[in-house]
């Protein structure tokens, strides 16, 4: 863990005995339900909270049926804990998944007590849906660096003074391990790059939004740009996240996305309802085969 980058001014007093309110989850540090999380393992995020729901009672199935406990504020993310893994959704683009991450890091050093080695044994991973580029709808990526639509990495406005640069690469071990996992469950599955936009239309190129400023000519030529550099999907979180966890220097996390579509063939997701769900499935098996793999 980078501890010179921890926010040790703020979260030694809540060691201390203040009270850290996770606002956005509706729980503080104080409330009797987080000491049912202290064994926490694995952060898992997902944009749904109906998917949340799904994985909390998939992997409860595997445990037994271990109870599963929910934070008790829902209008914005939700939330569930079970045998050791919290379950979270995130909302959609980075804004929104960066609280839920700053949360949830604050909220996982307190329960770890501010013990790096323990902070260092949890698991981070979001598993969404994603643009595929140059792979057709269904494929996995597990994703080895986290990119902007620039291909540079996650930043942020400081002020009128520049900006705060974060590194979006993954943990390359980690990415390999959930590949192998699934080895055999027949998924196709394909390690790459990602970018993350900060809006759905504009930075990716579509040209199917109610402001387009592209043309057919320019948005082939960034496809093709960034597919030569090894991008393989496009989504809206996965630099955020990377950029934070390095930050504070987790040792373990990921990101498992599937394709929908190929963005080299078009913008918008013309696949059944059958294959959507059938596709969307597959990064919950690929990343569950790690779980199983890992945790027990």
């Amino acid at each position: 863990m980078h501890d010179e980058n921890i926010n040790h001014a703020f979260l030694d007093g809540i060691l201390a005995g203040e009270v850290d309110v996770y606002y956005h989850f509706g729980v503080a540090s104080d409330d009797p339900v987080l000491e049912q999380f202290r064994d926490v393992r694995a952060v898992i995020l997902a944009g749904s909270g109906e998917r949340i729901s799904e994985f909390a009672q998939r992997w409860s199935a595997l445990h037994d049926n271990a109870p599963i406990v929910g934070l008790p504020k829902e209008e914005r993310f939700v939330t569930r804990y079970c045998a050791g893994v919290l379950f979270a959704s995130h909302g959609m683009g980075m804004p929104s998944a960066s609280i839920a991450v700053q949360e949830l890091m604050r909220m996982v050093y307190f329960l770890k007590r501010g013990d790096h080695d323990a902070m260092a044994e949890v698991f981070w991973a979001r598993v969404g849906t994603s643009g595929g580029v140059g792979l057709p709808g269904g494929t996995v990526v597990v994703t080895t660096e986290g990119l902007m639509a620039d291909l540079r990495p996650f930043r942020l406005l400081k002020g009128g003074e520049g900006e705060y640069w974060f590194d979006g690469t993954f943990p390359a071990d980690v990415a390999r391990a959930i590949v192998d996992a699934s080895a055999d469950s027949g998924i196709p599955i394909e390690l790459g790059r990602t970018i993350a936009g900060n809006e759905f239309f504009l930075e990716q190129f579509r040209l199917d939004g109610a402001i387009c400023m592209e043309t057919p000519e320019s948005k082939m030529a960034w496809l093709e740009w960034i597919n030569a550099e090894g991008v393989r999907n496009i989504e809206m979180e996965g630099a955020m996240l990377a950029g934070y966890l390095n930050h504070w220097g987790f040792p373990k996390f990921a990101m498992i996305c599937t394709t929908l579509l190929n963005r080299l063939d078009g913008d918008q997701v013309t696949a059944t309802k059958e294959e959507l769900h059938t596709f969307s499935e597959r990064s919950g098996d690929v990343l569950f085969a790690y779980l199983t793999a890992t945790l027990g």
